[in-house]
């Protein structure tokens, strides 16, 4: 973190990357000014995964630079205490450039929580369930799936990210790798989202915030486990 708060290389690369998928997302796929709830979840988190992915890469090849790795791993420390500084730090720099995305993604596509209620062709009781619930639960949501989508994208790309790091086709490798193993992600995050824009009852996607939660955990599990092992071989 400190490296990248003095350079600013990855968050500065990844961002304008990202800013620049958005908008081209945006002219692609929106047809009219109305909202667009699918395409704007769908654009957010595409983005994000791609972003991410672009990271993962960057941050690894520092470890990889005069064996900077081979000093972490004869240091007194154990290897899941790297793992978790070098997920950790993934965390922070992903969210950064989250930012812009979910921003930029909320303006262009027109989502507003407070004026996604939607109750014609409801029946009575439907309406007042939908009613009942504020933006803010649905807005909350959101932000719920969003860290704990990062959380997993961090720990998967920081394991498979030190995997790959040797590689002389680290980037190529790394993203067929990670494009099957995040697709959990995706899935709940892009329906989620999109339900929570559309305003839907909380407990037509509560599931996919569970699914979210147990993606992540397990993430973190595994790869703490698995990453003494693996960089040791």
């Amino acid at each position: 973190m400190r490296i990248e708060l003095r350079t600013g290389e990855i968050v500065a690369t990844a961002g304008v990357f990202s800013v620049v998928v958005g908008f081209l997302a945006s002219m692609a796929f929106r047809v009219d000014d109305a909202t667009n709830p699918s395409t704007a979840a769908g654009t957010i988190w595409i983005t994000v995964l791609f972003a991410a992915v672009l990271s993962f890469g960057r941050v690894w090849q520092r470890e990889r630079d005069e064996s900077a790795l081979t000093g972490l791993l004869v240091a007194p420390v154990s290897r899941a205490s790297i793992f978790l500084g070098k997920a950790t730090a993934t965390f922070l720099m992903i969210a950064a450039i989250e930012v812009p995305i979910v921003l930029l993604g909320l303006f262009l596509f027109h989502i507003d929580f407070s004026n996604q209620i939607v109750t014609f062709g409801l029946s009575p009781a439907e309406q007042a369930i939908r009613l009942a619930e504020p933006a803010s639960l649905h807005a909350s949501a959101f932000v719920g799936l969003l860290v704990m989508g990062t959380m997993a994208l961090s720990a998967i790309g920081t394991l498979f990210g030190a995997l790959t790091v040797r590689t002389r086709a680290r980037d190529l490798v790394l993203a067929i790798v990670l494009f099957p193993l995040l697709s959990p992600v995706l899935v709940c995050g892009v329906v989620g989202s999109r339900k929570a824009f559309e305003a839907q009852p909380f407990e037509s996607y509560s599931g996919f915030l569970g699914l979210m939660g147990v993606s992540s955990l397990i993430a973190i599990l595994l790869g703490a486990s698995l990453f003494g092992p693996l960089v040791d071989e």
